[in-house]
């Protein structure tokens, strides 16, 4: 009885060390998402005595990335012909049971993975020790941390490089990224070089193209670059886990690696221009090389507005459309690009777009020649060149005239009328919706700080937020928004010049007087009575604006009823510091409406730290603007860039 035992142990002592399955074993689990690590321990062998050529095995798995926690082997097997396999039951729910297949050919045993929903290749690789993981580091050779802010929350992400057994090796260092703050870990990162010392690092398995661009240069602590998801550029500085102080920064895999490609002769990625340089100039004057730039001019004849008598007839009033058109450097009347038409925000402006010392569009136009596309810029109706009456349109008028400059563009040799787009500025990302509801060929729109609520509560949410930042109390904001929701109902029901409108303004003043009086002292040696007469004279003033036409039409019109029936594929950005059109509600409103209209793909994007005018802004009031140097903050060029790319509008 005791010979099969004896012959067991003969043949068991007869594997070599090398050949032994018995030992610590990695392996890298790549699921279509993520590149998870196993660490396989087969601790113990015993052979069948009914089949001495099988062997039971002993062991645990645990898959490094997720659980400290290793399972053990339900059962497991090695055979003499190298087969190798297990199964396992978390928790000992069957439902989540998993095996191991595979062949062992000296240290390296290659197989498959099976669970319920899939089958993967899985092959491990005999381990001679297994480093320390580390909470920080989780074993990698090298881990760099940094937080993303995406205005709603802010987010902690990590890199970590392997390129050291028994994980890697430093000819194929594996790259992952880790969201630590959803604890989402293990994507796999790709890494290519570009033109200035720039390398790319893509995570294809993340939605919206995820991508990190950073510049490779000394010193070595710290590693500035930009990360974008869903078109939404955002600011990463990395910085190297403590955890590997021991190690000399030049050696560190990361920067070996960030040189490699650097240094590498054969790029994966072809080189680009920097896609957020802004012109070097915003003069026009001096234009950026090999651009041109040349006037144009409509005849447009409004019908909405009364007919006037010339040459013994009455005929409806013509105006003027003055405007001027940026082209990209080597277009011929045979080439067929891209065009965009620029639509301005409320008030009177001229086709940049002047604002201060600014002259954003002149800036856009500039920049948008650099890309390769076309655009046009107009004063409108009644200021610079451009004739007709400002003071009696509304936006319906001016959506009228973006719509002619828009046909005007598709008309125009060198410019492909299927790809002729609109980009709107406030206003004009009310406007811009407004044409693409009347016009199904409207290529594409822009859109910047465009309005979501109804005008009343755009005016209302504005005029708080400003109060709020300049410091206003919770009770005076109150008594303020209350006379404002009241005189802004009595704008849109009186019709202007009606003979009860200043007792309706007294009235309006004197139910929020008890607030209003501590928010107009001016001093002691005022009395009562004419402080009431001084602060309802002021509002009665600038009730009047409340009356023109725009701002009557403005109050009272919902933007999402465009929303609802345009197709045109649409880019929407925000500012989270604008005080003018705030970022949560009008997105959050737009983004309600865009989900039940089947026929609109729209990008909504909201960009931390900008501002109304789309520059990086400390506050967002508008006394800020002409402080700032910049005209457009790159983060908003880029993630225009990056969504033409998309509609390949650009290269």
């Amino acid at each position: 009885m005791s010979t099969p035992l004896l012959r067991a142990q003969t043949a068991t002592e007869a594997k070599s060390e090398s050949s032994s399955p018995t030992g610590n074993w990695i392996g890298w689990l790549e699921t279509p998402a993520q590149h998870l690590r196993l660490l396989v321990r087969v601790q113990t062998l015993s052979q069948s005595a009914s089949d001495p050529s099988t062997s039971s095995i002993e062991g645990t798995i645990t898959s490094l990335d997720q659980t400290p926690t290793a399972l053990p082997f339900a059962n497991g097997s090695t055979r003499d012909d190298g087969t190798f396999e297990f199964s396992v039951i978390p928790q000992g729910d069957a439902k989540l049971s998993y095996s191991y297949r595979g062949k062992q050919d000296g240290d390296r045993i290659e197989g498959w993975f099976e669970n319920a929903n899939a089958k993967l290749p899985l092959t491990f690789q005999k381990a001679d020790s297994i480093p320390d993981e580390g909470s920080e580091r989780l074993g990698a050779d090298s881990a760099w941390k940094g937080e993303l802010n995406i205005a709603v929350k802010k987010i902690d992400v990590r890199f970590r490089i392997y390129d050291q057994p028994p994980y890697a090796d430093p000819k194929s260092p594996r790259i992952l990224f880790d969201s630590l703050t959803e604890k989402a870990y293990g994507f796999p990162v790709k890494w290519t070089a570009g033109e200035n010392d720039q390398v790319v690092m893509s995570i294809p398995s993340l939605p919206g193209n995820a991508k990190l661009t950073v510049q490779v240069k000394s010193p070595w602590d710290r590693i500035q670059g930009r990360f974008v998801q869903n078109l939404l550029p955002l600011p990463l500085e990395l910085t190297r886990v403590q955890e590997l102080s021991e190690r000399p920064i030049p050696t560190d895999p990361m920067v070996l690696a960030l040189k490699r490609l650097v240094n590498s002769e054969d790029k994966p990625m072809a080189p680009t221009a920097n896609p957020t340089e802004p012109p070097k100039t915003s003069s026009a004057a001096s234009l950026p090389e090999g651009i041109r730039e040349e006037n144009f001019s409509i005849e447009r004849t409004d019908y909405r507005k009364t007919r006037v008598k010339q040459d013994g007839r009455w005929v409806p009033p013509t105006f003027r459309i003055s405007g001027t058109i940026t082209w990209p450097a080597k277009v011929s009347p045979e080439s067929k690009i891209p065009a965009v038409v620029m639509v301005s925000g409320s008030g009177p402006q001229d086709r940049d777009e002047t604002i201060g010392s600014h002259k954003p569009f002149q800036f856009l136009a500039h920049w948008l020649a650099m890309q390769g596309v076309a655009s046009l810029r107009y004063d409108d109706r009644g200021v610079g060149e451009s004739t007709g009456d400002f003071l009696s349109s509304t936006t319906s008028d001016f959506a009228d005239d973006a719509a002619a400059v828009w046909e005007h563009a598709r008309s125009l040799q060198g410019i492909d009328r299927l790809r002729v787009g609109l980009l709107g500025h406030s206003e004009g990302g009310m406007i811009g919706p407004i044409v693409a509801s009347n016009q199904a060929e409207l290529a594409f729109l822009i859109l910047l700080a465009p309005p979501g609520l109804p005008g009343s509560e755009i005016l209302s949410s504005q005029i708080d937020r400003i109060a709020e930042i300049q410091g206003v109390d919770a009770k005076a904001r109150r008594a303020t928004a209350a006379l404002q929701r009241k005189l802004q109902r009595l704008a849109m029901e009186l019709e202007p010049n009606e003979e009860r409108i200043p007792g309706e303004v007294r009235q309006a003043v004197l139910e929020q007087w008890e607030t209003l009086r501590d928010l107009s002292s001016e001093g002691s040696k005022e009395s009562e009575q004419d402080r009431r007469q001084r602060v309802v004279d002021q509002i009665a003033a600038q009730f009047k604006g409340l009356q023109t036409p725009w701002m009557r039409y403005f109050l009272a019109y919902d933007p999402t009823s465009s929303w609802l029936i345009m197709r045109s594929p649409t880019l929407a950005i925000w500012g989270d510091k604008d005080v003018q059109v705030l970022a949560g509600p009008n997105r959050e409103r737009l983004f309600d409406v865009a989900t039940r209209n089947p026929k609109l793909k729209g990008d909504l994007v909201v960009l931390p730290e900008i501002n109304h005018l789309m520059q990086r802004a400390k506050t967002g009031l508008p006394d800020e603007y002409d402080q700032i140097a910049e005209t457009i903050d790159p983060s908003v060029l880029e993630v225009i860039q990056e969504w033409m790319k998309q509609l390949n509008l650009i290269p």
